[in-house]
């Protein structure tokens, strides 16, 4: 009987861990990021910071025609059917419809954000924060030249891409990789501008530029060739480049803008194999 007996008591005690697994599995499988984020602390499905942005004098949030700059998001990846809701029953005036978030950007009504929180699939209605630039000196900080040393690596077949202001390719460190304008070696093999030309997509449509420079500082932080002087060399002096334009001439952006240049450098990375 001793057998028997240790069978049914290893049953038993099992039962009640099966149990509380299942449990723990279906309470994380029911979890949803917006139910417990701190963005929306009364739960109303509205970011808290959007009522503190429209009474807010540190910034123009809401523009002369009494809207302001959010990004809606969805328990699912938004369709064009949902952005056409947005835009039929709000009067939402799209600006991006993401694909690897779901989430759509675009312009509301103030009187019409509650109403746009209580469309179908609509689970929080962030606000579209303003980004800005920060200058700073950081090579010699990190050792970068004793790695250089002990290395080699100077960032030879790497491409990084700069999701800034820009970068200026005609920048006498950022034009090519051998300082020597003879040569077909550029260093900014791509460009994509979601500021000024969010339509064109392909990477080679516009020429790189940076109308503020904080974006070919970074440049020239992470690649640049140090010329004319190389007193200033780059990280990666001998990496190449691919520049995003999420930043305006004045050195600020939406976090609409920022999200859908980084989502070009995720679905452009195998095209200009980005690192």
């Amino acid at each position: 009987m001793r057998p028997v007996t240790i069978a049914i008591l290893v049953i038993l005690v099992s039962l009640p861990l099966s149990s509380s697994t299942v449990a723990i599995s279906d309470s994380v499988e029911d979890s949803n990021w917006w139910d417990s984020t701190s963005m929306d602390l009364n739960g109303d499905g509205i970011h808290d910071a959007i009522w503190i942005a429209i009474e807010s004098d540190l910034h123009d949030w809401v523009d002369a025609n009494d809207t302001i700059s959010v990004i809606v998001d969805f328990d699912h990846q938004p369709t064009s059917e949902d952005q056409e809701m947005l835009e039929r029953e709000v009067d939402f005036r799209t600006q991006f419809r993401y694909h690897l978030i779901d989430s759509i950007a675009g312009r509301v009504a103030v009187e019409d954000i509650v109403e746009l929180s209580e469309l179908p699939g609509v689970v929080l209605i962030e606000l579209d924060g303003i980004l800005t630039i920060q200058m700073n000196d950081v090579n010699d900080v990190h050792g970068i030249p004793m790695i250089w040393e002990d290395t080699g690596y100077t960032g030879k077949g790497s491409v990084v891409s700069i999701i800034d202001t820009g970068i200026d390719s005609e920048h006498v460190g950022l034009d090519d990789l051998d300082d020597d304008n003879s040569t077909n070696d550029s260093k900014v093999i791509a460009f994509y501008d979601a500021v000024n030309n969010p339509d064109k997509t392909n990477g080679t449509e516009v020429k790189a530029y940076d109308d503020q420079g904080h974006g070919s500082h970074c440049a020239g932080i992470t690649a640049g060739t140090g010329a004319p002087t190389h007193e200033y060399v780059g990280v990666a002096p001998q990496a190449q480049l691919v520049g995003v334009k999420v930043l305006d001439e004045g050195g600020s952006g939406s976090f609409a803008t920022v999200m859908a240049g980084m989502e070009w450098t995720v679905d452009k990375r195998h095209d200009f194999n980005i690192r």
